[in-house]
């Protein structure tokens, strides 16, 4: 009995380490507006470091596709990143006032010619490149300098 729990606790390991580690993060919409970029993924890494490591090996990948982000006169960019997991949502008469009782915190996106416009307001990573050339990241409350 022993024999048979290890080999399952062994192959619930393998399946979730899988399942966390080699999913593809996908960019669904990509949007920018006078100030920042703003990126929308699915299977985004889960691990602060895991979403350093993905803007870091993606973001001339994300230049070259999008011509984004934009650099401003004093080589400053921010950029977005936004959970689209859950899917555009409908754009509804009680968003126009800042509330709703479907979704408490939506993002819209005026440029999508849909009613299916709008993802719940779910911040994965904020990246601004600012002084000294040093490039921020505000995950999860926290900022790291790199």
């Amino acid at each position: 009995m022993n024999k048979k729990f290890a080999i399952l606790i062994i192959f619930a390991i393998l399946a979730l380490t899988y399942f966390f580690f080699s999913r593809e993060p996908e960019i669904i919409y990509v949007q920018e507006d006078e100030d920042s970029t703003f990126i929308i993924v699915r299977n985004f890494p889960i691990t602060a470091w895991g979403k350093i490591y993905w803007w870091e090996n993606h973001k001339n990948l994300i230049k070259e596709k999008y011509k984004l982000p934009r650099v401003d006169a004093d080589g400053n960019y921010y950029v977005s990143i936004l959970d689209g997991s859950g899917g555009f949502k409908k754009f509804t008469e009680a968003n126009l006032y800042s509330f709703s009782f479907e979704h408490t915190d939506l993002y819209c996106f005026d440029e999508i010619k849909s009613d299916d416009r709008c993802i719940e307001k779910s911040f994965l990573m904020l990246i601004s490149n600012g002084m000294k050339n040093k490039t921020d990241y505000f995950i999860e409350g926290r900022y790291i300098t790199k």
